[in-house]
C-alpha cells in the first residue's frame, strides 16, 4: 500500500491537537505519519460503510429534470 502525506492537513489542525499527536508519537515510539495514519483510520467509517452511505444518499436525493442542469 503507498501511503501519502499531505502537509495541508497538518497546518489545518489546532496547535493543542498537533502537540498531542506529537507526544503520543514520542511515547508510542512511532513515527507521525504512521500515527496520524492509525487514528484516521480508526476513526473514520470503512469504505464499505462509505459506499453504503454514498449509494443512500444517491437514492435519496430528488431528480434534477434534464433542462434544468
Amino acid at each position: 500500500m503507498t501511503k501519502t502525506y499531505d502537509t495541508r492537513l497538518a497546518t489545518r489542525i489546532s496547535a493543542s491537537v498537533d502537540a498531542r499527536l506529537r507526544q503520543l508519537a514520542l511515547v508510542r515510539r512511532r513515527r507521525l505519519s504512521h500515527l496520524l495514519d492509525d487514528v484516521l483510520d480508526g476513526a473514520l467509517p470503512t469504505a464499505e460503510d462509505l459506499t453504503t452511505q454514498l449509494a443512500r444518499l444517491a437514492s435519496t436525493e430528488p431528480e434534477v429534470p434534464d433542462g434544468d442542469r
